[in-house]
C-alpha cells in the first residue's frame, strides 16, 4: 500500500497540457513524484515544464503511443516503479441526442472511455508490481444526465461502470482503483464547450432550433454562470493529488460544491422529480 513519503516514484498523468491534469501533475511534482505528463503534441510539451515534470507525447487512443510510454516505464533509468495511473483526459462537444453525428459519438467515447481502457490494460502489469493505484476521473455527468450532455454522459457512465468492475478485480492484486467525480470546474475545457455547444446550435436548421436551440442556450448560460463560482483548477488538482497520495482511500469521492449536492439528489429523488429539478 501507497504511502505519502513515497517519493520520487512514477506517477502518470493524462491529459495533462492544461485545467485539471495540469494542475495535478504540478501538483504531485510539488510533492516529490516524477510525473510523466501526457500531452498532445510537442508545442504542449515544451509550455509544461518543471522539475519532476516529465512531459510525454500521448494520444490515449494510440496503441503505438501508448507502447512507447511502457518502454519508456520499464526502462526508466533510476529503475523507478510505476506508483498510481491518473486517467484524466477527455473530450466534450455537447448537443441534442438527435442531431449530434453518430462519428462525434464515437470521438468521446473512443477518448473518454475506450482509450483509457486500452491505457489502463497495458499499464496494469507495472502497477501490479508497485501494488499501485489507478485514478479514473469521471463527472457527476456519470450519474446524472443533464439535457444537452447525450454523448459526454454516456461515455463517462460507461466509464464508472468499468471502473467499478476493474476495483472488483484487482482489489485481491494490490491495486486500488479510485473514481473521482468533479462537478463543474474552471478549466479551458469546460468554458470553450459552451462556445462549442453555441457554434453547433448556428449550423443548426430552423426546424431545428425550434425544437433545440432554446435548450441549448438555456445550458450553456447556466454552465457559463456556474462556472464563474466554481472550483478552480488548481483546487481540483490539489485535491486530486492528495487523493492519489493517501495511505488509505475510499473507492468513489466527489469534487466540488455542485456534485456534492447533485449526485445526493440523484439517489434520493424519484426519477421524474428528478427530471423536473434538471429542467
Amino acid at each position: 500500500m501507497m504511502t505519502s513519503t513515497q517519493t520520487k516514484q512514477l506517477v502518470v498523468v493524462t491529459g495533462a497540457s492544461s485545467g485539471i491534469g495540469k494542475a495535478t501533475a504540478i501538483k504531485l511534482a510539488t510533492m516529490g513524484y516524477h510525473v510523466i505528463a501526457g500531452v498532445l503534441s510537442m508545442t504542449e510539451a515544451e509550455q509544461l515544464q518543471g522539475e519532476n515534470i516529465e512531459p510525454f507525447v500521448l494520444d490515449i487512443t494510440d496503441d503505438q503511443q501508448i507502447a512507447l510510454l511502457v518502454q519508456r516505464i520499464r526502462q526508466d533509468p533510476d529503475h523507478r516503479l510505476l506508483q498510481v495511473l491518473i486517467n484524466n483526459a477527455g473530450v466534450e462537444l455537447n448537443a441534442p441526442f438527435e442531431l449530434l453525428p453518430l462519428q462525434e459519438w464515437r470521438r468521446q467515447l473512443d477518448v473518454n472511455l475506450f482509450g483509457q481502457v486500452a491505457l489502463t490494460q497495458q499499464l496494469l502489469p507495472l502497477l501490479r508490481e508497485s501494488r499501485g493505484r489507478i485514478i479514473n476521473i469521471t463527472s457527476v455527468g456519470g450519474k446524472v444526465a443533464l439535457p444537452n450532455y447525450a454523448a459526454y454522459a454516456a461515455s463517462k457512465f460507461a466509464f464508472e461502470a468499468a471502473s467499478d468492475a476493474l476495483r472488483r478485480e484487482v482489489a485481491r492484486q494490490g491495486i486500488d482503483v479510485v473514481v473521482i467525480e468533479p462537478g463543474g470546474v474552471q478549466t479551458e475545457m469546460a468554458a470553450y464547450s459552451g462556445d462549442l455547444s453555441l457554434a453547433f446550435a448556428e449550423q443548426m436548421s430552423s426546424d431545428q432550433k425550434a425544437l433545440y436551440g432554446a435548450m441549448i442556450s438555456k445550458a450553456v448560460g447556466s454552465q457559463t454562470a456556474f462556472l464563474k463560482h466554481a472550483l478552480s483548477a488548481s483546487k481540483a488538482g490539489a485535491t486530486i493529488a492528495k487523493i492519489a497520495t493517501k495511505a488509505r482511500v475510499k473507492a468513489r469521492y466527489s469534487l466540488g460544491m455542485d456534485a456534492k449536492m447533485t449526485l445526493p439528489m440523484a439517489h434520493l429523488l424519484p426519477t421524474r422529480m428528478m427530471d423536473l429539478a434538471l429542467r
